[in-house]
C-alpha cells in the first residue's frame, strides 16, 4: 500500500493475537537472535508439557483388614458361645445390606446360630417339602418378635429393631430350635466348640467385648491396635 510499512500481525499458540509496530518488531528479532547465540545454537524447542500426576487413590478406611482372634469361655449347656465387640463412645455403624439367612432343612434350623445387626434384613427360608412355621421370641423379655408359617420353598424377611438374643422355634415340629443374636455392632462371631473365635476388618480403638456363653454373660474392656490382636476373654 504505497510503500507504507504495515504493523506485523503475530498469532501465538493459536489463541491470542498481538499487533507490533515496526520498532517493536525489530527489538524482538534482535533479542531472539542474541538468545540463540548465547545458548550456542538455534533457539531451543519449547519443553513438552509434563503429564498431569494421577490423583492418589483414597486411603482405605481406618481398621480395614485388622484381624482379631482369641478364646472365650465354653457354654456349660453345650450351646455355642457368641463374642461381640461394641465400640466405645457413640459410633454410628450402618447395618449391612446383605441379608442374614436361616434355613429350614432336614427338620432343623440351619445354621443353629445366626448373627445379624439391628436394621439388617434376615431371611427365613423353608427348603423342605413340608410346611413349617417360625416363631421367634426374645429370651430375656419373652416378647414374641413374630410367628409366621413358612410354606414349601417360601422365604420370610424380617428386620429386627432391638438388639438381643432370640429363640427360634417351629410349633409344628417342637424338636426344631435355633438362636438369632441381634447386635448393634457388625463385629460379632460364633466361637467354635473349644471357644476359639475370629473377627475380620475390625477398626482400631477401644471396645467392650461381650461374651454370651449360654446363660452366662460377661463384658471386658479391650483395645484393638494396628496389626493382629489376640484376646483372652475369661477362662474355660
Amino acid at each position: 500500500m504505497s510503500g507504507q510499512i504495515q504493523p506485523l500481525r503475530v498469532r501465538i499458540m493459536g489463541r491470542v493475537n498481538f499487533r507490533m509496530n515496526p520498532t517493536t518488531r525489530i527489538a524482538v528479532l534482535v533479542l531472539c537472535t542474541l538468545g540463540a547465540v548465547a545458548c550456542g545454537g538455534s533457539a531451543p524447542e519449547p519443553a513438552a508439557l509434563a503429564e498431569p500426576t494421577p490423583a492418589a487413590a483414597p486411603a482405605s478406611p481406618a481398621g480395614d483388614g485388622l484381624s482379631v482372634t482369641g478364646t472365650a469361655p465354653v457354654s456349660p449347656d453345650g450351646s455355642l458361645t457368641v463374642v461381640i465387640l461394641e465400640p466405645a463412645g457413640n459410633a454410628v455403624l450402618e447395618p449391612p445390606d446383605t441379608p442374614a439367612q436361616m434355613d429350614q432343612i432336614n427338620m432343623e434350623f440351619l445354621p443353629p446360630v445366626v448373627l445379624a445387626t439391628v436394621g439388617q434384613p434376615v431371611h427365613f427360608v423353608n427348603s423342605e417339602d413340608i410346611l413349617h412355621n417360625v416363631r421367634v421370641f426374645n429370651i430375656d423379655t419373652k416378647e414374641t418378635a413374630f410367628n409366621i408359617a413358612t410354606p414349601i420353598g417360601g422365604t420370610y424377611e424380617h428386620y429386627f429393631d432391638t438388639a438381643g438374643t432370640y429363640r427360634v422355634a417351629c410349633d409344628i415340629h417342637p424338636q426344631m430350635g435355633a438362636s438369632i443374636v441381634i447386635t448393634r455392632s457388625p463385629y460379632a462371631a460364633v466361637a467354635d466348640r473349644g471357644g476359639a473365635f475370629a473377627l475380620d476388618n475390625v477398626a482400631p480403638g477401644a471396645y467392650t467385648a461381650l461374651v454370651q456363653a449360654g446363660a452366662e454373660r460377661s463384658s471386658h474392656a479391650v483395645m484393638i491396635a494396628d496389626g493382629a490382636t489376640t484376646l483372652t476373654l475369661g477362662s474355660n
